[in-house]
């Protein structure tokens, strides 16, 4: 082959790679699937977060307690203000003494759905004094919002006394008619009610003193005066320790066992069907928002297992037990198919006699 020949083939040569070259950068890339942004995330999560925070838009309420300062009703109530503000509500504990609460009651009653105001009540005021007369409210003018806290009562026993357990006292009083005394808080109420479905009198021939509350029961007891008492267990717990007197049983409601007293019985282990119905829940009026009443309800969900509460309600004589909005609602519901009518058919006797 000549040299001419041979030039001419390399150029050509040259010429197709080139072209093939500018063919293959003409090609487009294969497409990648687009990953997500991470500045897009952001955006989303920031919206996310202000959606909420709209959400969680602070409120101010205020929870009105029917008794003075420093009892455990009020006690509990501010334990439980205390932690809302945790939740964004802060929350104003407003103390209305009178009418063993049904004055505060009805005032929250009567006030505008909007008022942001709240009742700390349990079936004594809800249910009890109402069905022993007017008291210009009913449980059907509030809507609740959750069952939080429940004070235990117990029945104490002087010290040294002839019998061990519920059933040698009811045995001894059988086999001693009209010797025992019994001290109850006041007369003719739910109080004095309870104490006589733990001790029939139309079975049990004993005497019931009504005493002024807990503290003049604990009194009577200790000095000997009466031979048994119906009495918190916070103030007979330390009484007990003491050995000034002896706790036979517990009458909470919605354990068997307290925790602040665990080896103490429940009256219903001794097939006595008297456990107190002392729950203690918020009651907003009725047509209070529904929005509202979730909201306080979900904090009150998570403050109840808040390891502070639980110990400050215990220090207080409370269990803390959560009830959601219809739940609450059932057991405040129940008390009032099942117990009120005998509570009104009791009054109607305890009155006649």
């Amino acid at each position: 082959m000549t040299t001419k020949k041979v030039f001419y083939l390399l150029l050509a040569l040259t010429l197709v790679f080139s072209l093939g070259m500018m063919a293959g950068c003409d090609d487009p890339a294969p497409e990648e699937e687009p990953e997500p942004e991470e500045e897009a995330v952001e955006e989303e999560e920031e919206v996310e977060e202000e959606e909420e925070e709209e959400e969680a838009e602070p409120i101010n309420i205020d929870i009105v307690v029917g008794f003075a300062a420093g009892g455990s009703n009020d006690l509990s109530a501010r334990y439980l203000a205390e932690k809302f503000a945790d939740h964004g509500i802060t929350a104003n504990v407003v103390n209305m003494p009178g009418g063993m609460g049904t004055e505060a009651a009805y005032h929250v009653s009567t006030q505008d759905p909007d008022s942001n105001m709240f009742m700390w009540a349990h079936p004594l005021i809800m249910l009890f004094e109402p069905a022993a007369g007017d008291r210009g409210f009913t449980i059907h003018d509030f809507d609740p919002v959750a069952l939080l806290a429940s004070p235990t009562f117990c029945i104490g026993s002087k010290a040294d006394a002839p019998w061990e357990d519920m059933d040698d006292l009811v045995q001894y009083i059988k086999d001693n008619p009209g010797e025992v005394t019994l001290g109850g808080q006041g007369e003719g109420n739910m109080m004095h009610f309870i104490a006589e479905l733990i001790l029939d009198p139309d079975e049990l021939d004993y005497t019931y003193v009504g005493l002024e509350g807990g503290a003049d029961v604990a009194l009577n007891l200790t000095g000997g005066h009466v031979d048994l008492g119906h009495l918190s267990l916070a103030a007979a717990r330390p009484l007990h320790e003491d050995g000034d007197m002896t706790v036979l049983v517990n009458t909470q409601i919605l354990v068997e066992r307290d925790p602040l007293m665990p080896d103490i019985p429940n009256v219903i282990e001794f097939d006595i069907d008297a456990q107190e119905p002392h729950p203690l829940a918020l009651w907003g009026p009725k047509g209070t928002d529904p929005a509202l009443i979730e909201r306080m309800s979900e904090a009150m969900s998570q403050i109840a297992q808040d390891p502070e509460l639980i110990a400050n309600y215990e220090g207080a004589g409370m269990v803390a037990h959560y009830l959601d909005t219809d739940d609450t609602w059932d057991f405040f519901m129940d008390v009032e198919e099942n117990m009120i009518p005998r509570f009104v058919e009791w009054l109607e006797d305890y009155e006649a006699r």
